[in-house]
């Protein structure tokens, strides 16, 4: 992550961060009041490793759960999702502590800690913690692996995460058979006792309660069009007044009732403005589900939860300064929500530009839409780039159709990760203020 964080990353990393100050400080103040101290100096490497990386276990259920709140402390359902796997990983690589600088208490053979064979003179609960504790950790390693690592399809990616609920439960069942200083302390295990009921409570409810308590709205197939390998789904409401309501840049999670498709939801930008009587969503083909909904027919029932992102609010919130949308193939479809939004065409603002970057010639299936909007619209300007023909979109092209200056501008970008991260490496560079730039960005999941 940039040394300097941007305004709307700055409170969710900060509440995590001082949750764990919480966490340690309650730890010390405990030994401290009971006078529990070590004689072994490196345990507290140990119990800094496990209570740390239980906490942010906790955080990253939480950080799964689409809350509003979340979204807002993390500016962005995209952003939160970020921050899932950042703690994720950080959980890992600490609780690598605890087992680690156990073994090495001189007491113990540092390479039989790790084994199944009794220790010399452990008693049963002792014994049945360590066994406990070993399969956590290696649990854990499988599903980082299976979910960080290893490519596999986005309902199967899906489907490991079921399995991190059954481990925080093995994690609880290791700390209350050691009968460690969590369950020792009342004031520690009373604010374990918080945070990992609301993690599990957060698991049910987007594992299990999701479908049925979620922001759920039902729609049906209006009609499909298709264009080149997108398939663009039009969608009805199927009761008025549960009907949708987003704002321009927004997405939505959708599952359709089809025997074609598996049922695990999958996210999608809205590329229709909020005053459309129809939602609609582009679906690139890039995988076997994505290629499947053009056998969708009209009538068939579509779940749509949301809507979720503050992407396109950056846009309206920067309304004193000439912004530039950058969308790169499919990440075009985030911005046709927001330049066919009404209050884009009728605000009076400083100008903005839209770069349309696709990979070849009869890929620019967009071009008549947003064409069509350039030519109704005094503020705004839409420059096509192909980069089959003009090579990959570079900062210095941008220069070419806006100006020298871009210190003075916003930036919004959707693309492809690569492009995104060039981009704003060459916007930084520029001296494109780190805060005047924004990504819809959801490589994560």
């Amino acid at each position: 992550m940039t040394p300097v964080m941007k305004k709307q990353y700055y409170w969710g990393y900060l509440v995590v961060l001082l949750s764990l100050l919480a966490t340690l400080t309650i730890y010390f103040a405990s030994m401290w009041y009971y006078d529990g101290w070590y004689d072994y100096r490196l345990k507290y490497l140990a119990k800094i490793g496990s209570m740390s990386s239980t906490m942010l276990m906790c955080w990253a259920f939480l950080l799964a759960t689409r809350f509003r709140i979340i979204e807002m402390l993390f500016g962005g359902l995209d952003k939160a999702y970020k921050a899932h796997r950042w703690v994720g990983e950080s959980a890992f690589f600490l609780i690598f502590l605890h087992p680690i600088f156990l073994a090495l208490d001189p007491k113990h053979d540092f390479f039989r800690f790790f084994w199944i064979d009794y220790l010399p003179g452990e008693e049963l609960h002792y014994y049945v913690a360590r066994m406990s504790g070993i399969a956590a950790l290696f649990i854990f390693i499988l599903l980082v692996a299976f979910s960080l690592w290893i490519p596999m399809r986005y309902h199967r990616w899906k489907q490991t995460h079921n399995f991190f609920g059954l481990l925080l439960i093995l994690v609880v069942f290791h700390g209350v058979v050691a009968h460690g200083e969590i369950t020792s302390y009342p004031f520690l295990l009373a604010w374990f006792t918080i945070w990992v009921t609301m993690a599990l409570l957060g698991f049910l409810y987007i594992r299990l309660l999701y479908h049925w308590f979620g922001p759920l709205h039902d729609y049906v197939v209006h009609h499909i069009e298709q264009l080149g390998d997108i398939t663009e789904i039009y969608l009805e409401s199927h009761r008025a007044y549960r009907k949708l309501r987003h704002h321009p840049g927004q997405f939505i999670y959708i599952y359709f009732d089809s025997p074609e498709l598996s049922a695990e939801p999958h996210p999608f930008s809205i590329s229709s403005e909020p005053q459309s009587d129809r939602l609609r969503i582009s679906v690139k083909q890039l995988g076997d589900w994505t290629k499947k909904v053009s056998e969708l027919e009209k009538g068939e029932h579509a779940y749509v939860w949301g809507p979720y992102g503050k992407f396109g609010d950056h846009y309206f919130e920067h309304a004193d300064k000439e912004t530039v949308l950058i969308g790169g193939g499919i990440g075009i479809t985030p911005f046709l929500s927001i330049v066919k939004d009404t209050a884009f065409r009728t605000k009076e603002r400083n100008e903005a530009y839209l770069f349309y970057s696709y990979d070849k010639e009869g890929e620019d299936y967009y071009r008549d839409e947003v064409g069509q909007i350039d030519a109704d619209t005094d503020h705004f300007q839409t420059i096509l780039h192909c980069a089959e023909k003009e090579d990959y979109l570079s900062v210095e092209k941008i220069k070419e159709a806006v100006g020298e200056d871009l210190s003075d501008k916003v930036f919004l970008i959707c693309g492809p990760k690569p492009m995104m991260d060039t981009l704003q490496e060459q916007l930084l560079e520029e001296g494109v203020p780190y805060e005047h730039i924004f990504k819809e960005d959801f490589s994560v999941i």
